[in-house]
């Protein structure tokens, strides 16, 4: 019985130990040594009552600061415009890791990381731009094949290019117009299961005959997934025409 209390007592004096040991963040060698560490984690200690001690890359760690921290939080960029991340490393004591991320993020953690101005200069900022890259949609597909069967089989109701800019319908889009929506290519792409073109649209292989019962009333348009591909690529040259809001579509 003694020694089992003995083990108990080992065992809980170990936890308690391991509770109490300073967390290890890595830190890059550039950091330290413009004493960045300190500025940052006898602040976290003060309001939390944890320690944070700073260790080299590459020494086992609990936490890591670095730009290519994969998986961290944001905390702050550099006047390079690189952006500083903190990982744990999949050791224990989670919730203290947390709260010293936290802190990093919250307005204490961020008055301290911006006051880091060892000549004077601020070198960091917690105010972290985000770039959104818009990919440009583009389609593939024989754009000389498109501007032919475009003008044809769509000019009669759009105003195309420059080739039928007084045809149309006037309360119907141009091509430039609908090349300035938001996803034109898809709207193209699928632009025979858009009404008005279901009822007067054959697309090899994708919609269904004509009712025998219901004869078309306008000359038919008939194409196939490669032509419609090419009318695509086609509008993809067009410069879109801005509206001031966007084409609506019923």
């Amino acid at each position: 019985m003694r020694l089992v209390l003995a083990l108990m007592a080992g065992l809980w004096a170990a936890i308690a130990a391991a509770d109490d040991a300073p967390l290890r963040l890595a830190m890059p060698d550039a950091l330290r040594e413009m004493a960045f560490d300190k500025q940052l984690l006898p602040r976290f200690r003060f309001k939390t009552r944890i320690e944070v001690v700073a260790v080299a890359p590459g020494e086992p760690a609990d936490m890591v600061l670095a730009v290519d921290a994969e998986g961290g939080r944001r905390v702050f960029s550099d006047d390079e415009g690189s952006v500083w991340r903190v990982a744990a490393t999949g050791g224990a004591r989670e919730d203290d890791i947390r709260q010293f991320i936290d802190w990093l993020r919250s307005t204490p953690g961020k008055a301290a990381i911006e006051g880091f101005a060892p000549d004077g200069t601020a070198r960091f900022t917690t105010e972290i731009e985000t770039k959104t890259v818009v990919a440009e949609e583009t389609a593939e597909g024989d754009t000389a094949l498109g501007s032919k069967l475009a003008l044809l089989h769509c000019g009669r109701c759009h105003v195309v290019d420059e080739r039928n800019r007084m045809g149309g319908i006037g309360s119907t889009p141009s091509f430039a117009a609908l090349r300035g929506r938001k996803g034109w290519s898809d709207l193209f792409r699928t632009f025979w299961a858009a009404n008005p073109h279901p009822s007067f649209t054959q697309v090899e292989g994708y919609t269904e005959p004509f009712v025998a019962e219901r004869p078309v009333h306008v000359a038919p348009v008939e194409v196939t997934m490669e032509e419609v591909e090419a009318i695509t690529a086609f509008v993809g040259t067009i410069a879109p025409k801005d509206l001031g809001r966007p084409v609506q579509a019923n």
